[in-house]
């Protein structure tokens, strides 16, 4: 402990004597309720897995606080008195450690996900993509009338009085994020002309009211916290670090107990939930600004994956705890490794977004909400996925995987954590596959710091790992496995209508994309890229750094669909700043003789001067003749990872490769 030692300092939290300076973050992932909205087994499985490691503080994410009357079963109603028995549950199990748990009160405002009728200051939607916070899509949105803020401003202290009978230490008023306070704190939501609209005083109003609400409710007893924005990173109209520097002060003298300083709106230049493009703290510098100016607690969250830095935060004075979320999704076990110094077998949250929330997002589109995890597939599957280590020791089958890709290199990690012999064959003289090239484009670097944990495993289960190593019908005979997993992942490949555009183009570069990261090729000043998916953008904006003209050519009508939302809209806007051309519905590329080259797409045909190089980054087709082989001796043979699918909604993601390997390991 000594390596961290003010991270695991006390600290005194209003009635609350915590101890240390972590807080496991208010998410809305690993909220699993049944059909009546009560906390399931689930649930309290999910969050017994963090905080058995005792972090100092732990929350349940935004919980409804204003009653609807669609029987809205997402996330927890905490309007409702029925609640209260579930939610006892799991603050009684979370009290057999040494973690103070709270709950999170809000209301959604003006931002968009459900069916029920949004409420807000002004009918807008605080969707910034929104012109002006013009309501998008067909959910509606309505102002809150005067008589109902009071009203509004009840159910807060309604639910923070629910919460006291459930046991839980304290509750955190959720002011951020473009949810309902945010809405009212920021001018380009809140067109309000009475006393909760214009001015600062005002506009602040109602959190101060349910501030008073709240600690009225709740006395001493139990602690009060509140989170709000540093910045909306609006580009007009926002509200900003110098207002949250002014309302401080304003809410430690209406009773919070701590302040817990976020950032970022739906749809801003910069996200609440900010991807890996974002720098490790990236919203650190809005809480030490608040600190000085305030005497009781002040967090951060963004970005705080390393204990490290969440260290060094502390130590420095620069904040007084550390909000971690999605790193205690990635390793429940984050908190205790970095108790005991072990730092490197820390499995790192990548901030890559497509598990944790696109799987949130995508999931509530299909009717039911989930979460998960790219690089921990047990995430929210606690209670079912039990990984005991050695299981299968006293007999251990003899399995040959095949690539050390991600899936490869996660089938040989799960099969050798249960005991079994395991041989781990690369043809390449490195491992990674894949994802070594994605660590090439920018700001993806992170990407990769999942291998050396990866390495690490394999070593200390045992695995013997051979590279520069194919397999073929001699190896495989030589082995003799009882298990065979064939993850030799995918290759590009020109599409068959495109075949053509190869033998035509005469003075044109064609490269494949894995070729020109891998032998790093030099293309051209003048670029087409064929393919707009998660490979194809991610290849146009590596092109483009040099000021390289680049256009990217999509068979569909959206761009990087594979990609996380939150990615996506960096990825987007990157690449938009680097006057990277995207052309959606193209039909046909063609390139005559004297290398002309042409997009037809439904507006008709359209010439591309000067193109010297074209890249193909769309299709791919599975690697796994391996497997045919190993079928034909009668070995057991699971085909993984992009050897398996490479074409569905989720096929070639690390999301889908690691979760498939994961699942087939863990019942060998």
């Amino acid at each position: 402990m000594t390596m961290f030692r003010e991270l695991f300092e006390p600290m005194t939290v209003g009635p609350m004597k915590v101890v240390n300076r972590i807080m496991m973050s208010a998410m809305s992932a690993g909220m699993m309720l049944d059909k009546d909205g009560q906390i399931t087994p689930e649930m309290i499985a999910y969050f017994i897995e963090r905080v058995r490691n005792n972090p100092g503080m732990a929350a349940v994410g935004a919980c409804a606080v204003v009653p609807t009357p669609e029987q809205w079963k997402y996330p927890v109603p905490i309007y409702s008195d029925h609640v209260i028995p579930s939610l006892r549950r799991l603050v009684d199990a979370v009290h057999q450690y040494d973690t103070k748990f709270g709950i999170q009160l809000w209301d959604a405002g003006g931002t968009e996900g459900g069916k029920r009728t949004l409420i807000s200051p002004s009918g807008l939607s605080s969707n910034a993509r929104a012109k002006g916070g013009a309501t998008m899509g067909p959910q509606l949105n309505r102002a809150l009338e005067l008589d109902e803020i009071g009203q509004v401003v009840g159910y807060f202290a309604a639910a923070a009085a629910r919460c006291e009978k459930a046991g839980l230490d304290f509750v955190e008023i959720h002011a951020g994020h473009g949810y309902l306070i945010s809405n009212f704190l920021t001018p380009l939501f809140n067109r309000r002309t009475d006393r909760y609209g214009g001015s600062f005083d005002n506009r602040i109003r109602f959190l101060i009211e349910i501030v008073r609400a709240v600690k009225a409710v709740l006395g001493d007893r139990v602690a009060l916290g509140v989170k709000f924005n540093g910045d909306d990173f609006l580009p007009s109209e926002g509200w900003m670090l110098a207002d949250s520097c002014r309302l401080a002060p304003i809410l430690q003298a209406e009773g919070a107990d701590y302040l817990n300083v976020t950032a970022g709106v739906v749809g801003a230049p910069r996200l609440t939930i900010a991807p890996m493009y974002e720098p490790q703290g990236c919203y650190t510098y809005l809480a030490e600004a608040v600190k000085p100016l305030v005497s009781i607690p002040v967090g951060t969250i963004g970005r705080i994956k390393s204990p490290v830095m969440a260290n060094d935060l502390v130590a420095q004075g620069k904040v007084d705890f550390v909000g971690m979320g999605r790193p205690m999704i990635a390793d429940p076990d984050i908190v205790g490794k970095a108790r005991r110094g072990e730092v490197d077998e820390i499995r790192k949250c990548l901030a890559d977004c497509r598990g944790c929330m696109d799987e949130h997002m995508r999931s509530a589109r299909r009717g039911t909400v989930t979460t998960s995890c790219v690089v921990n597939p047990r995430m929210t599957r606690e209670s079912v996925c039990i990984d005991v280590e050695g299981a299968s020791k006293d007999n251990p089958k003899k399995v040959l995987v095949v690539g050390a890709g991600l899936a490869g290199l996660e089938a040989a990690r799960r099969t050798a954590f249960s005991g079994h012999h395991v041989t781990l064959c690369e043809s390449r003289s490195w491992i990674g596959g894949q994802i070594r090239f994605a660590a090439m484009i920018p700001g993806r670097q992170e990407i990769a710091d999942m291998l050396p944990w990866y390495e690490r495993q394999i070593a200390k289960y045992g695995v013997d790992i051979r590279l520069n190593t194919t397999v073929n019908e001699a190896l495989l005979t030589s082995i003799a496995p009882d298990v065979v997993f064939v993850a030799t992942g995918s290759v590009p490949q020109v599409p068959q209508n495109l075949l053509e555009v190869v033998t035509n183009a005469v003075n044109i570069n064609i490269m494949m994309i894995d070729e020109l990261l891998e032998e790093g090729m030099t293309p051209g000043d003048n670029i087409l890229v064929i393919g707009g998916d998660q490979i194809g953008m991610q290849a146009a904006d590596y092109l483009s750094e040099d000021g390289r003209k680049v256009c990217v050519a999509e068979t569909h009508g959206h761009f990087a669909p594979k990609l996380a939302v939150h990615d996506r809209w960096y990825l987007l806007n990157r690449t938009d700043e680097k006057k990277v051309r995207r052309v959606k519905y193209v039909h046909k590329v063609e390139v005559d003789t004297d290398d002309n080259v042409w997009l037809v797409t439904d507006k008709g045909r359209e010439h591309l001067p000067g193109i010297d190089t074209i890249v193909f980054a769309s299709d791919r087709r599975s690697s796994r003749s391996v497997a045919e082989i190993a079928e034909s001796k009668g070995l057991k043979t699971h085909i993984i990872g992009d050897a398996f699918d490479v074409v569905s909604e989720d096929g070639g993601t690390i999301f889908a490769n690691i979760a498939q390997a994961y699942d087939i390991a863990r019942l060998i």
